[in-house]
């Protein structure tokens, strides 16, 4: 009787313990941030900007190296002066959707992130950080066509399968989340959350239970420190135990 339970406390968290994880990954949408290369950015880039007040460029390397540390206001008033300084620079005006992203204005960062193309149709993070975008504001078919759109032409990019099954999960299309979760287990064959998302929604959704055990015992054997490993692991004994 306890395992049941924990089955269905499982069940009725799938959601929200999917949704979650993307939240997770979306912090990832800064990995398209550049000029890495250097152990202190932020002094390197504000003595660039000394040197060079007029040009575009090193303000907005400074605001990446701020948005990098978490000063997302100095980020802010660096990305501005360089969008003064240049008005149109595509990747400045993407910067700066993220910028507004971390400062919880989403509107305004979905408005930069959409300039940002507007300039530079060939910046094609800017999909990916729209995917995220709409979702944190329920949008799902608007994240849904920003991260199709950025898989057209990227469709071995790590996690962003695993986002856009999310997303369909969110809208409970569970066979597109499914197909989007395996393709990401063929192109990461190590990412624990798509092989534990898939041995949940093979489970709840369609009670195939070989596969849910499959996909559960994977994503036990990669992470040993899975926040809800004891759980899972009554899950698969439960699931073992029925003929």
């Amino acid at each position: 009787m306890a395992m049941l339970i924990v089955g269905k406390r499982l069940k009725a968290n799938l959601i929200e313990m999917i949704a979650f994880a993307l939240v997770i990954f979306l912090l990832m949408a800064g990995a398209y941030w550049r000029n890495q290369l250097w152990n202190d950015h932020i002094e390197f880039w504000t003595d660039c900007v000394r040197k060079s007040p007029n040009k575009s460029r090193p303000h907005t390397n400074l605001s990446t190296a701020y948005f990098e540390s978490g000063q997302y206001d100095k980020a802010f008033e660096m990305i501005q002066k360089a969008i003064e300084l240049n008005p149109k620079s595509g990747d400045s005006y993407y910067n700066l959707g993220l910028i507004y992203q971390k400062m919880g204005d989403q509107n305004k960062a979905i408005a930069m992130e959409k300039k940002a193309l507007e300039l530079d149709p060939t910046i094609d993070m800017a999909y990916y950080a729209l995917g995220g975008i709409y979702f944190e504001k329920g949008q799902y078919e608007e994240s849904e066509k920003a991260f199709q759109r950025f898989l057209q032409k990227y469709p071995y990019f790590p996690e962003v399968h695993n986002l856009l099954a999310i997303v369909y999960a969110a809208q409970k299309k569970f066979n597109k989340a499914v197909t989007e979760l395996e393709w990401e287990v063929k192109i990461n064959p190590y990412h624990t959350l798509a092989h534990l998302n898939l041995g949940q929604i093979y489970w709840y959704e369609f009670q195939n239970k070989q596969k849910a055990i499959y996909h559960l015992k994977i994503a036990l054997m990669l992470d040993p420190f899975l926040p809800t490993r004891a759980e899972i692991r009554k899950l698969v004994r439960l699931l073992e135990g029925l003929s």
